[in-house]
């Protein structure tokens, strides 16, 4: 179960000052002279400075959450020197208001300002050195959060780019292939229309993640192969071997298709007969292992840099920092281009 941020927050409040009354009291406890209204001096104490800093981190939210650093470093630095010393005077407050009962000794008139002045000066500088440290973490923790939500916009801008740039590509050799079956065969040609807007309205929807299911993956594969076999007719031939437990998992969106998009154009089309593609899966060492073989040659300083492994490339880096991976071999007469993802499912791959 995962605490909301203002969850996590309230504990992480609560249980910081909290720990700083348990090491008060226990300071306390063990003087040589226990005075049980000294607790309740440092329940005041502290909870108020905890209040403060409540109120100090509302305030930075509403009015220094776009400011520059210096000067939310520097307003930091005063409000934790204000929430201090209106702690300090909440003490003193409560201290010569007991001093007027029967549960606190009288303060003579002659020594309150030097009561005064030491109650003052030991609690408030206590309290600053608990507020600067609390202000330089929430500080840090605030930039690390920015920062990781700066990352994440980066990351999805470019993600949707990389997107982008392979639809225009796709859809005019769609259209391409389907304007020359027109003529030959009207009816089969309304087919392959229909599974293009299928393809289109997956490609173009706004609310697909940039990750979807194996099995949706699959079936984009099949509508896109079809479309193929318009131009290859029986020169291409297509298998795969996807265990259950696999289906379920998060693959890129798109991924499999721009592997047999580039195995059909830098494999099948170069051979007169044609070819087979095969796409398997397997679970290896907690990772999901795709493979996407095609018949062909993988020519001499090929390294897998043209626009749609590159692709592949720049998007299994944004999204997975290195936890992934991409190779193309040969083996005997076949191309095999291999990818490991970390094993995820689609919830997972979304929270995270």
């Amino acid at each position: 179960m995962t605490l909301s941020r203002s969850a996590s927050y309230a504990l992480l409040q609560c249980s910081g000052w909290g720990l700083l009354y348990a090491l008060l009291s226990l300071m306390i406890y063990n003087r040589p002279v226990f005075v049980a209204t000294e607790l309740l001096y440092g329940a005041v104490l502290v909870g108020s400075t905890g209040l403060g800093s409540h109120l100090l981190r509302s305030v930075y939210r509403r009015k220094l959450q776009q400011a520059g650093v210096v000067r939310q470093a520097t307003s930091l630095l005063i409000g934790s020197i204000l929430v201090a010393a209106v702690a300090t005077c909440l003490l003193l407050m409560v201290f010569f208001l007991l001093s007027l009962t029967q549960y606190s000794f009288p303060v003579p008139a002659a020594q309150r300002w030097f009561v005064i002045k030491h109650i003052f000066s030991g609690n408030f500088l206590n309290m600053l050195l608990a507020m600067s440290l609390w202000s330089a973490l929430y500080f840090a923790i605030t930039k690390v959060r920015q920062l990781r939500q700066t990352t994440a916009l980066l990351q999805a801008t470019q993600l949707d780019a990389l997107l982008n740039q392979l639809q225009p590509h796709f859809l005019f050799n769609a259209l391409n292939n389907i304007r020359a079956l027109i003529l030959e065969d009207p009816e089969k040609a309304r087919e392959m229309l229909s599974v293009l807007a299928d393809m289109l309205r997956y490609n173009l929807d706004p609310r697909a993640g940039v990750k979807v299911p194996l099995a949706q993956e699959l079936e984009v594969v099949q509508h896109y192969l079809a479309l193929c076999s318009i131009q290859f007719e029986q020169r291409l031939r297509y298998q795969q071997q996807i265990p259950e437990a696999c289906l379920a998992l998060a693959v890129p969106r798109l991924l499999l298709q721009l592997c047999v998009e580039n195995a059909i154009k830098h494999g099948i089309s170069q051979l007169p007969a044609g070819g087979g593609i095969a796409i398997s899966a397997r679970i290896t060492d907690n990772q999901l292992c795709l493979t996407v073989s095609n018949d062909g040659q993988l020519q001499p300083g090929t390294t897998g840099t043209g626009v749609g492994l590159a692709n592949i490339r720049q998007r299994l880096g944004l999204l997975y920092q290195g936890r992934a991976s991409l190779q193309l071999t040969q083996q005997q007469h076949q191309v095999l281009t291999e990818i490991c993802l970390p094993m995820e499912s689609l919830d997972e791959s979304t929270a995270g």
